[in-house]
């Protein structure tokens, strides 16, 4: 397309490779694909940014998709529930669950309000740990915006009581 120089390719024509990219692991190809878009005319946006840091969060090289965000955020482009989950996602797989309560409270500090996928990262993720009294919290959080807790909310929170060895508790939510 390029070098036939009659059509330039679009920001869609350069998300859909850089998602081809890292559907297949290949985050360094992506990450160069998103240096040539801003070398050229054809500037990424939020969704290529947010296609790489979620590839990146997957495979957990948070500390990359960090500074990608932050390079992104400095470039003013404003993050979404998607870029957020991506990220709480991917701290959350590392077991840092106090960074990703802090994304979660800076989300909701820039009015990008958590849906049920993101709460329900981090609900797991505390549950895991054995704090199932704390990921009850986050559960209530999730009731007082509105979102209902649905069949992975109630999961998590039944592995969680499984793990400590309370089954009671954890039979209260399967009822």
């Amino acid at each position: 397309m390029i070098a036939g120089g009659n059509c330039q390719p679009s920001v869609v024509t350069y998300g859909t490779l850089v998602k081809g990219f890292c559907m297949k692991g290949n985050n360094s190809a992506a990450i160069h694909l998103l240096r040539k878009m801003e070398e050229g005319a054809c500037k990424p946006d939020l969704v290529v940014y947010s296609t790489i840091i979620d590839s990146l969060c997957k495979d957990t090289l948070v500390d990359d998709a960090l500074n990608l965000f932050s390079e992104m955020m400095s470039k003013g482009i404003a993050p979404d529930v998607i870029t957020y989950t991506s990220l709480i996602h991917g701290v959350c797989k590392l077991g840092e669950w106090k960074e990703a309560t802090k994304l979660l409270n800076d989300m909701v500090s820039k009015s990008i309000y958590p849906d049920a996928r993101a709460f329900n990262v981090l609900v797991d993720t505390i549950c895991k740990e054995g704090m199932v009294v704390e990921a009850e919290g986050v559960v209530e959080m999730m009731i007082q915006r509105g979102i209902e807790p649905n069949t992975v909310t109630y999961n998590s929170l039944m592995d969680g009581y499984c793990l400590r060895g309370e089954i009671g508790k954890a039979q209260k939510f399967l009822n």
